[in-house]
């Protein structure tokens, strides 16, 4: 399994990304935790490097891949 993850900021406080199998998990506040399936290595990239994770989220991921809370 390839995994890599990172450290948020106040509002996402944490993702983890598969390559394998193309999953990102998204830690949010309150402990909540956010699924999403098919999510391709160039999108968590760019998640990664956004200065503001939760813009990116908003405008980029949420709603453009099959997802769930979890």
């Amino acid at each position: 399994m390839v995994e890599d993850s990172f450290a948020g900021d106040s509002w996402i406080q944490g993702a983890k990304y598969n390559s394998e199998t193309q999953r990102m998990q998204i830690y949010l506040g309150g402990s909540e935790v956010y699924e999403c399936e098919g999510v391709d290595s160039n999108t968590w990239s760019e998640f990664k490097r956004a200065d503001s994770k939760g813009k990116y989220f908003n405008k980029y991921i949420r709603g453009q891949f099959n997802s769930s809370s979890i």
